[in-house]
């Protein structure tokens, strides 16, 4: 009998000796931004579109960068800060945070697919507690691309207040979970 135990296992160890390895993501140029694609496993956020130079909300300022294309699914335009949320509602209590901030995209003739301005205070955050960074956005920052590239991502800054954190432009979407796709099967063996 214990022999037989012993074969009856083999193969599952064979079949399993690939589990819990991923895939490398897809890391690509886009114009002024990086182009990441998580792959088929990723639930959400599957890919992402963020600019390596930081944004200083310090300072006011129009900065205008282009995306030679972005992928077909709806992307959410984010600023993403070097901020932790501390788990308070205590978003609003910094100087800085009166900083008015626009965020809108454009197309290559200048149509605005989206567009919201407003308070950083009244944007929507959203992180972990005690991660390293906050993520701001609103319902006015989604879209989902209808037309082929160029597209051009402008932020304008108004800056109100000392000690603002470096912010980061990015644009996220798609993964199984939003697309409403089963989960893939490959999933079921990382």
């Amino acid at each position: 009998m214990r022999s037989s135990g012993r074969l009856l296992g083999l193969p599952i160890l064979l079949l399993c000796s690939g589990c819990g390895s991923y895939p490398e993501p897809e890391i690509v140029a886009n114009g002024a931004f990086t182009f990441v694609d998580g792959g088929e496993s990723a639930g959400m956020d599957r890919y992402q579109l963020f600019m390596a130079e930081p944004l200083d909300l310090g300072q006011s300022q129009v900065v205008r960068h282009e995306l030679e294309w972005c992928p077909d699914v709806d992307l959410v335009g984010y600023l993403d800060l070097a901020f932790p949320l501390s788990g308070r509602d205590d978003k609003g209590s910094a100087p800085w945070a009166a900083t008015v901030f626009e965020l809108r995209l454009e197309d290559a003739e200048g149509k605005v697919l989206f567009r919201d301005k407003g308070p950083l205070r009244d944007w929507t955050w959203s992180g972990g507690v005690g991660g390293s960074t906050t993520s701001l956005y609103t319902s006015k920052t989604m879209f989902k691309p209808e037309v082929d590239g160029p597209f051009f991502l402008v932020a304008e800054v108004e800056a109100a207040g000392e000690g603002a954190p470096a912010g980061t432009l990015a644009l996220r979407g798609g993964g199984w979970k939003l697309e409403g796709e089963p989960m893939p099967l490959s999933t079921l063996f990382h």
